[in-house]
């Protein structure tokens, strides 16, 4: 959508709600009456430079639709349509681009995380009205979903039996049904697993969901923006979405590959009868009637609209433009450091996203990762397998023959090899080491915890 267009739209809504602010007794404060601030971000923002193929004109209309709806609060649907519109076209291009039918419906959150939050929420408690003999609800997930399930199980009492993955990586169908039993609530896969870019076989996964009746959460956090463009750009990426018949909800962060800013995620459901049991409703409170859509009482309304206005502008072409551009550094970088003694990709990824892990036992992967920061690079390091984790983003667009370079010199300065004490790589040998994980958990908690004092 044309900037021009954006931006008078955005002007209208915002204008069509001018003196609401003063007629409402909620919590909501006032800033800039007379509008100097705006005008000072404004002239501010044509100062920005062109980055990677998002221009100006795009970054000063999301700008300015933060710094114009910062102080709204979305937690009242009511008080202001212009975020009940912003809300709703985000999550209808969501939901189309997801191959949803018109009954779809969702939410926005904050990120993946409370979007998974809010699915698995949901699934509990519309277990607890249709199946209320199940006293300790559980939720089978391969062993590479993300850790927000377990965040969840941990919030809402909750137990994720994990799997297996196969020989590729991928979550093992046979084992997932075998963990299947009658205190089975939900099951859940990635599309694709963060660790390594690899799409689950959500068909299959989704015929089991039919064929015992259970609900199917598709984690595409990661994977929901980028997926449907490579697939319209031709790629052959297997059927992840509501197109297969046993998905009954999928979560997928805009602020990911959708680019908006950070806290835009999106949590849809295949109907209405599923997301009512995501809400909360209290009614015994002296306040009033209370209503809450997600986790989140206040809700920015700068966020929905910066999401709003990203979706709007950069829209389908723009979309996949950057897709292809991504897919092709992702390729080449991939075929470089294939070629790279005592390297492999770790299965087959589907998307601008991969890991690296050794095929020699000469080469220690964690061992690779400290040399590379020695040069200025930040690896992100993981475990079972140990391997290198790399989202290819658009700045690393034309660093392709730098990053095989320095990895292939990282290479052969770690060969023989190994970790040294106080390396980065020693700890994380170290930590493998532990047998009992409570261990290692209270370890995690511990150095979070002094983080932060």
């Amino acid at each position: 959508m044309p900037y021009e267009e954006v931006m008078k739209e955005l002007k209208d809504l915002k204008e069509s709600e001018a003196g609401v602010s003063s007629k409402i007794f909620a919590y909501k404060y006032m800033l800039d009456p007379d509008g100097r601030m705006q005008k000072l971000q404004e002239d501010a923002i044509m100062m920005f430079a062109e980055q990677h193929d998002i221009s100006r004109n795009h970054q000063q209309l999301v700008e300015i639709s933060q710094s114009m709806f910062m102080n709204e609060n979305a937690l009242n649907p009511v008080a202001f349509p212009s975020l009940r519109k912003f809300e709703l076209e985000c999550l209808s291009m969501t939901a189309s681009m997801l191959n949803a039918d018109n009954k779809a419906c969702g939410s926005l959150t904050s990120g993946g995380t409370e979007s998974v939050l809010m699915a698995v929420k949901t699934y509990r408690d519309m277990a607890r009205k249709y199946k209320p003999h199940i006293t300790k609800p559980e939720v089978v997930a391969p062993i590479s979903i993300h850790p927000a399930f377990e965040k969840a199980a941990g919030y809402f009492n909750l137990t994720i039996v994990h799997t297996d993955l196969t020989g590729s990586y991928v979550a093992d169908v046979d084992k997932m049904e075998k963990a299947i039993n009658s205190n089975t609530i939900l099951i859940a896969a990635s599309a694709p697993s963060y660790p390594h870019g690899l799409l689950d076989p959500i068909e299959s996964i989704a015929e089991l969901a039919v064929k015992y009746n259970l609900p199917f959460h598709v984690d595409a956090c990661y994977g929901g923006f980028m997926l449907p463009w490579l697939e319209k750009l031709g790629m052959n990426i297997p059927c992840f979405d509501f197109r297969c018949k046993g998905v009954t909800s999928i979560s997928a962060d805009l602020h990911k590959f959708g680019y908006t800013p950070k806290g835009a995620s999106a949590v849809i459901y295949k109907n209405e009868d599923i997301r009512k049991h995501q809400l909360f409703s209290y009614t015994a409170w002296p306040g009033g009637l209370f209503g809450s859509t997600s986790m989140a009482g206040t809700r920015s309304g700068s966020t929905m609209a910066a999401a709003w206005v990203t979706l709007k502008h950069l829209g389908q072409d723009g979309y996949m433009k950057t897709a292809k551009k991504l897919q092709e550094t992702t390729q080449l970088l991939m075929e470089g450091v294939t070629n790279i003694q005592g390297l492999e990709v770790v299965g087959k990824p589907i998307m601008n996203c991969f890991a690296l892990q050794s095929n020699s036992n000469k080469l220690k992967i964690l061992v690779v990762a400290d040399e590379m920061e020695k040069k200025g690079w930040r690896m992100e390091r993981q475990q079972l397998p140990d391997s290198l984790h790399f989202s290819i983003l658009p700045q690393h667009i034309g660093q392709e023959s730098k990053l095989i370079s320095d990895l292939e010199v990282a290479c052969k300065e770690s060969w023989g090899k190994t970790a040294k004490p106080g390396d980065v790589a020693a700890m994380y040998g170290m930590i493998g080491k532990i047998p009992d994980q409570a261990i290692i958990d209270e370890f995690v908690t511990e150095y979070f915890s002094k983080v932060y004092i």
